[in-house]
């Protein structure tokens, strides 16, 4: 979790925000039986590639985790997390260092817009966040003044950006002077009151459709890189393949030409309405999208697959799915993760053996890494 680990009185000791070889006097703020967790009092040696957090809300907001190191150290970090978790050495692929992300929810109490702390529901107030592009920042001074100006109810408000332009999705109660506000698309408890209720963002030649409630990579230079990694490690054409947990059909949509059967399967009936969309607009014939959580409907589905591709969320596989990818004729299995952990309590489970391993900065100056591991057949 980029926390520092130390020993104290032969226990292991957890501390936030500290790095690597540093002397440092903490204060144990909770002590288990096996573990404790200690917080910086004061720094008696720090490690050189120490900086100062660029952001004022940083030892506040649980939005980053690593923003007291450089960029250095954090590269470090990760593709070492991969090597103690995995036992690989992967080839790691950077995106953006800041301004990277293309979503972001925000909160509102008493008028005042925020970010929750870490692990609690209390508000941390802020003025613009550096990991979300420019636009988005543009637009939450522009909601900080009005929150100021205006008697309104909010509870929480969604931005995405497609770069070119912004969807401000509320949840809550809203008066007409929000249609003033710098963006063209709003829409407030699903009914839009400007513009669309949807973003057009066009990747490799294909036009995806972005509602504010779908699943969308949130880092459009790492979801390219994802995509560069998958393109080069496939064969030009496969009869089926089956896209799990598919979001609004990303990999099916960029890749359909390379298949005569796509199966794509996604919970969330916002991502595949999306999905049907963005396919129909798109003039592809070849996929299929199923609204369903993968574990209901996975023994349903063709057996005869030349590929699947998995892209679950955090918590990994539940086993029922997993004896299922152990039974189907699949030689090949690619699996894009967001957590090693997880990720690799599956793969000791799964029966097919490593081909290859990258890294993806998804997200940058946090801890979480996207791994896009090939996988082959045992």
């Amino acid at each position: 979790l980029g926390q520092g680990i130390g020993k104290l009185n032969n226990k292991t000791v957890f501390v936030k925000y500290s790095l690597p070889e540093e002397v440092l006097d903490i204060n144990i703020i909770k002590d288990n039986k096996n573990y404790s967790f200690g917080k910086i009092v004061n720094k008696i040696k720090t490690n050189k590639n120490r900086v100062k957090p660029i952001c004022p809300y940083y030892y506040k907001c649980g939005g980053c985790d690593l923003l007291h190191c450089n960029n250095t150290l954090e590269k470090e970090f990760k593709i070492e997390k991969c090597n103690n978790l995995l036992g690989i050495n992967p080839i790691f692929n950077e995106t953006k260092n800041l301004n990277y992300r293309n979503k972001i929810t925000l909160h509102v109490r008493n008028n005042k817009l925020g970010l929750y702390q870490e692990s609690s529901h209390k508000l941390v107030e802020i003025d613009n966040c550096y990991l979300v592009s420019d636009k988005i920042n543009d637009l939450i001074k522009e909601l900080k003044d009005y929150l100021k100006h205006n008697k309104v109810n909010i509870k929480e408000i969604i931005i995405k950006t497609n770069d070119i332009d912004t969807l401000l999705y509320i949840d809550g109660k809203v008066d007409n002077n929000i249609i003033n506000l710098n963006t063209n698309n709003i829409v407030v408890n699903d009914k839009v009151l400007k513009g669309n209720n949807y973003l057009i963002k066009e990747i490799n030649g294909y036009k995806f459709k972005i509602t504010a409630k779908s699943f969308f990579q949130v880092n459009y230079l790492g979801l390219e890189s994802i995509y560069n990694i998958l393109n080069k490690n496939l064969k030009d054409k496969y009869n089926t393949i089956l896209d799990l947990y598919s979001g609004i059909s990303t990999w099916g949509i960029l890749l359909n030409k390379k298949a005569n059967n796509i199966i794509c399967v996604e919970s969330n009936s916002y991502a595949t309405r999306d999905a049907k969309e963005t396919i129909k607009d798109n003039g592809i014939n070849n996929i299929k999208v199923i609204n369903d959580k993968v574990e209901n409907v996975i023994d349903t589905l063709i057996n005869n697959v030349d590929l699947v591709i998995i892209d679950p969320p955090r918590t990994g596989l539940d086993n029922k799915t997993i004896d299922y990818l152990n039974k189907i004729n699949s030689e090949e299995l690619i699996y894009v993760s967001c957590d090693m952990l997880s990720l690799k309590r599956d793969l000791d489970k799964l029966n097919y053996k490593i081909k290859s391993i990258e890294l993806v900065d998804m997200f940058p100056r946090t801890y979480h890494v996207e791994s896009v591991v090939i996988l082959e057949r045992k």
